[in-house]
């Protein structure tokens, strides 16, 4: 009987597929990079949404500032 390393027909054959490119194991690789970057880009746009909501509110604030200085002047 020849020794396996404990792995079935069934795992080796996935392992094969994704070896050479093909079948089942490389379709779940790509839908797999396909979903890490959906997350990647739904970060970002996240990330970029709040960093110019944050622009905005220092930009009102400084107005407001500039206002409280001008009539604090007259």
């Amino acid at each position: 009987m020849i020794e396996d390393g404990g792995k079935n027909d069934e795992v080796r054959s996935m392992e094969f597929r994704e070896r050479s490119g093909g079948g089942a194991g490389a379709e779940g690789v790509k839908k797999a990079a396909s979903k890490a970057t959906d997350d990647i880009n739904e970060s970002a746009e996240a990330f970029i949404r709040k960093f110019k909501q944050q622009l905005l509110l220092q930009r009102l604030d400084s107005i407001e500032d500039y206002h409280q200085m001008l009539k604090r002047g007259t």
